[in-house]
């Protein structure tokens, strides 16, 4: 039916409008954006179908740009590699350049490098980090000589790059100087913190402090390394007062400023300031700080509050590995091996990776202990976690393995070792003298300095040592005057103690009384007891008596010098002098010092004296020692002597 009404047709050929595309800016930023590699290469993938990936230079380099970032730096580069060479520009050359070197690439970087008609200071400082990061220094600074003789001026981040670069006091020195030139050194304050982590590394502490108090804009970075620079020279003093003027510059103390206040502490063994540090960290919730809660623990362990220390770390709520290891040193500092070893396994048992320091410790105890088992045991867990080849590692079990006499073990560990530092040299030095091999550790000392290592004090003190165990006195005086001239080592307490007791074995008894008597004055009674044993072991009695009379004068409180002047006056029969000895060595309340010995069976530590025997199973130790006697006087062994 009509119903005289008209309807509309429908055209079938209305569309509804296309979506705009999106503009090069916004392309950009949603790639500066992308937090997902996935999310990357869908815009990826979108703009190849769209055919806009190599329109714009810009949206090929932010993507790459983006892939880098996001840690898939092959897609990165096979991406600038296949663009289009009219697409490329700087910024193309520059990202690429990064993502070669991200990659570990630094022979394709270099050659990249090369081929760049516009090479600008992004694309030098790229370059230059790329050399350091991969240890070639030499070339860095060889590239930063082209670079200023090309007239490319260095930026801010040049100098901070180069400052980390920096080895030697010289190349130092040289940085801070163009540093200074470019006005850098001042004004920012990035740059100010290299220069000043740099003069720390080097040794120029001086510097290092010069360089704080010159920078005109300081941040808190600032005053946390001019506060460890002050922790390395050992000025408690002025590390406190940086410490204090935080807040007066407008700054707030942070966990790291915290952390290096309590190593002060520590050092020092200071622990009202620990205490008051403690509170403030309380108050401002900086203990929840892992790196505080190891200060802290550290402080009072060495502070002989054990106790405290493990109630503190119990009540933890998450434990880490520095955490742990501050707690297995304290164990291993108070002597405790069972507690420390127990935590270690425990913390492997959460899944906290040991580090070097965490072995270091562990394998100090078992070197004070003369634990040849448990030694050798964590040496092998430290074989299968691949730690062997650290330095760190290296040296502690070199000076396990010469604590424990197994000279042989720590020989080939140290001829493992690729790159052997001043520590692990000075290690084996002293190791080889401790134990009598006075002759092979004179001769690690000349190989030492043929590797170009620079000795220290520590160093001297082992080859001191080495002179005074093979009696060696003028070959040791001409090392004290090699120190002073070549090396700057000035002669401290320990080796002057080294040089009384190298006089002493040789029999230079006056030549000992006079040097002990000018150098050591505040130590006249531990040296005097060197040279009084000394006598007595070669038989020289009359100067034994005028040294024991030394001794005496200064009131000491070992009984030797009162037992040896009492044991001459007898012999001469001069009774009323004997008896007043005696008495003397009563009211001074001197003692014989007594020594202790232990031996290891299973899990147990057993220690006794010279006058006692093992507490367990005396007739079983007499007949077994009996039985040896008589094996012996059977077969009449020749006496020999083991090698190490």
């Amino acid at each position: 039916m009509d119903t005289g009404t008209t309807v509309p047709c429908r055209s079938n050929s209305s569309h509804k409008p296309a979506p705009l595309a999106p503009t090069v800016a916004a392309l950009s930023a949603l790639l500066a954006r992308c937090t997902s590699l996935a999310a990357a290469a869908a815009l990826h993938a979108r703009l190849l179908r769209s055919s806009r990936l190599f329109g714009p230079p810009i949206i090929a380099n932010c993507l790459a740009a983006a892939y880098s970032r996001l840690g898939a730096t092959p897609s990165a580069v096979a991406l600038l590699l296949h663009a289009p060479t009219a697409s490329a520009n700087r910024f193309s050359r520059n990202i690429l350049l990064a993502a070669l070197l991200k990659s570990r690439d630094l022979p394709a970087a270099r050659e990249l490098f090369d081929r760049m008609p516009d090479r600008d200071t992004v694309a030098y400082n790229s370059m230059i980090r790329g050399y350091v990061d991969s240890g070639h220094a030499e070339e860095a600074f060889r590239l930063v000589r082209t670079m200023r003789e090309l007239g490319v001026r260095p930026s801010d981040f040049t100098f901070s790059i180069l400052s980390s670069a920096v080895c030697s006091a010289r190349h130092g020195m040289q940085v801070q100087a163009a540093a200074v030139r470019h006005g850098s050194a001042h004004r920012n304050a990035v740059v100010g913190n290299t220069l000043i982590d740099m003069y720390r590394r080097v040794g120029l502490l001086k510097y290092a402090v010069r360089v704080f108090w010159s920078m005109n804009q300081r941040d808190i970075v600032s005053v946390n390394s001019v506060m460890s620079v002050y922790k390395d020279d050992g000025q408690s003093s002025q590390l406190f007062e940086c410490f204090q003027s935080i807040r007066s510059l407008g700054l707030s103390i942070d966990e790291f400023s915290v952390s290096t206040a309590l190593s002060m502490c520590t050092t020092d063994e200071d622990l009202a300031k620990g205490d008051q540090i403690l509170a403030l960290c309380v108050k401002t919730g900086l203990l929840s700080h892992l790196i505080v809660s190891s200060a802290v623990i550290d402080l009072l362990c060495v502070c002989d509050r054990l106790a405290d220390a493990v109630r503190f770390f119990e009540g933890m709520a998450a434990w880490d590995s520095e955490t742990c290891n501050a707690m297995i040193s304290g164990y291993a500092r108070s002597g405790i091996m069972e507690p420390a070893l127990s935590l270690f396994l425990l913390s492997l048992r959460k899944g906290i990776c040991p580090t070097e320091f965490t072995f270091a410790s562990l394998l100090r105890c078992s070197s004070c202990f003369g634990l040849m088992e448990q030694g050798t045991q964590i040496h092998a867990l430290i074989s299968k976690l691949g730690f062997e080849d650290d330095v760190i590692v290296a040296t502690a079990l070199i000076d396990m393995y010469c604590k424990l006499g197994s000279l042989n073990h720590a020989r080939i560990l140290f001829s493992r070792v690729c790159v052997k530092d001043l520590v692990l040299w000075n290690t084996m030095i002293i190791g080889l003298s401790h134990n009598g091999r006075g002759k092979e550790a004179l001769q690690m000392f000349w190989q030492m300095l043929k590797s170009d290592i620079q000795p220290d004090r520590i160093t001297l003190f082992g080859v001191l040592s080495a002179c005074s165990l093979v009696g060696l006195v003028d070959e040791g005086m001409r090392l004290i005057s090699l120190f002073k001239s070549n090396y700057h080592v000035v002669l401290g307490l320990e080796h002057n103690a080294c040089v009384v007791d190298m006089l002493s074995r040789a029999g230079l008894f006056s030549e000992a009384v006079d040097f002990a008597e000018n150098k050591l004055q505040k130590c006249n009674v531990a040296a005097f007891s060197n040279i009084l044993e000394a006598c007595m072991i070669q038989g020289d009695f009359d100067m034994a008596e005028l040294v024991a009379e030394k001794m005496v004068k200064l009131k000491p409180r070992s009984s030797l010098p009162y037992i040896v002047l009492a044991q001459t006056y007898g012999a001469r029969c001069k009774w009323d002098s004997m008896a007043r000895m005696w008495r003397a060595m009563e009211d001074q309340g001197a003692k014989k010092v007594q020594g202790y010995s232990w031996l290891c069976t299973k899990n147990e530590i057993h220690v006794f004296t010279s006058s006692q025997i093992l507490p367990h199973g005396r007739e079983v130790t007499d007949a077994v020692l009996d039985l040896l006697f008589w094996d012996m006087m059977d077969h009449k062994y020749a006496h020999g002597c083991v090698d190490c």
